[in-house]
């Protein structure tokens, strides 16, 4: 389950919603944003140490108390985005990313220092489509243990108004158009590493099979592609524009992503 958290509400981890996850079973993946009115110079600089090392103490012990083997968090999720420019250059990023996972790693919180954390370094997914972009954030294989990309069918929505768009398109994006640049970097600079989805989605289309066949081509790529060990679903309406992702009004979608829950290749195994 995708949780989201910042360096401002460190100390509340585990909120109701992720005690709740972690009781019912699920295996976290949270971020930990910046909040408000911190760059990654100052977090880099050790400025927010003790209530990121609170948070960090608190994951790991969630993993504990769950009896989780692992439990996943990432730093500033998609720097690359647009909401994150003033937050400093790509090489500040990198050094905050290495200071942080350094202060889990000291603390031995960190799955190679007897811990529970693995860390995964997200991008949006286009920042994939171009090596310079995704290099430049990369804060180098011993950071990292996972690689993700965020990615969704959005179809232009987000110069739409309206908060009930539906695409005019007939068609959806294939998957691996979105994400194929996300594994070919993967292979090439985080060998043997996982790539994790920790964002998908589809805004509905004019046609109600276009969506739920796109959830049926997602199902049939992540199969394809043993290299992806986890994706997670969107369900909910995007931030500050007019892309709506949640499936709950189209039980087809539902009943697509259902299936795809439901095959084998989703399945725990012992």
């Amino acid at each position: 389950m995708r949780t989201y958290d910042t360096i401002d509400t460190a100390g509340a981890f585990p909120s109701a919603d992720e005690t709740s996850a972690l009781r019912s079973g699920a295996t976290l993946l949270t971020s930990l944003g910046t909040g408000k009115n911190r760059d990654w110079a100052s977090i880099a600089a050790g400025t927010s140490d003790a209530a990121v090392l609170k948070f960090l103490r608190a994951v790991n012990a969630a993993a504990t108390t769950h009896h989780l083997n692992s439990i996943y968090v990432s730093f500033n999720h998609e720097p690359n985005a647009k909401i994150d420019a003033g937050k400093g250059k790509p090489a500040q990023f990198v050094a905050a990313w290495r200071h942080v996972y350094q202060l889990a790693a000291h603390a031995h919180l960190n799955a190679q220092t007897g811990g529970h954390l693995h860390w995964v370094w997200i991008l949006t997914a286009s920042g994939f489509h171009q090596d310079t972009v995704a290099n430049s954030f990369w804060p180098g294989a011993p950071y990292v243990d996972v690689v993700g990309a965020d990615g969704y069918v959005s179809g232009g929505c987000t110069k739409q108004q309206s908060g009930n768009y539906v695409d005019p398109a007939k068609t959806a994006t294939k998957p691996d158009a979105i994400f194929g640049p996300a594994l070919t970097w993967s292979t090439t600079h985080a060998k043997g590493k996982p790539v994790f989805i920790p964002e998908w989605g589809s805004v509905p289309f004019t046609h109600p099979d276009v969506r739920p066949s796109y959830i049926n081509a997602m199902t049939k790529y992540v199969i394809a592609h043993p290299q992806i060990g986890a994706v997670m679903y969107w369900n909910d309406h995007a931030h500050k524009d007019s892309c709506d992702y949640a499936l709950d009004k189209d039980p087809a979608s539902q009943r697509a992503l259902a299936a795809m829950g439901a095959n084998a290749h989703f399945q725990a195994h012992p």
